[in-house]
């Protein structure tokens, strides 16, 4: 099966970068990237005005999912340094990018693109209902 940005070679910094000017650009009031504790790059997180309230938005790149996939494939490339987790952030950049296209074009409100990741405290709306509702099954 064909991914999209499998064989990326875009550097992480670069495409942080496009993230961040793009989020920039449509008015976000904060960005925060997040790492864990071995300094790898696990989540985008950014704040936006809707009316006078700031809701916060919290992405997830789930590198360990990518690079499940990439490696059950066969796609994973050992000798490229940060392989799956460069394949993430593109795939990331891609989409934020796409979204931000449909809001231009008032297809689209940024609040109701960004739905599912919106924070309510420390969990998302998708984990709330997950939670609370439990109807929608555990991802693999």
């Amino acid at each position: 099966m064909a991914f999209k940005n499998t064989y990326t070679k875009e550097p992480l910094e670069s495409m942080t970068a496009k993230i961040q000017k793009t989020l920039v650009a449509h008015k976000a009031k904060k960005i925060m990237f997040d790492y864990s504790d071995t300094g790898e790059l696990t989540g985008l997180s950014f704040g936006i005005m809707v009316g006078e309230k700031m809701l916060g938005i919290k992405l997830p790149a789930r590198v360990e999912e990518c690079t499940a996939i990439l490696e059950t494939e066969g796609l994973i490339n050992p000798n490229k340094q940060n392989h799956a987790l460069r394949v993430a952030w593109a795939n990331i950049r891609d989409w934020v990018m796409a979204q931000m296209a449909m809001i231009d074009l008032d297809m689209v409100k940024m609040e109701e693109v960004f739905l599912p990741y919106i924070l309510d405290g420390d969990k998302t709306v998708y984990e709330l209902y997950q939670s609370k509702f439990n109807a929608l099954p555990e991802g693999k």
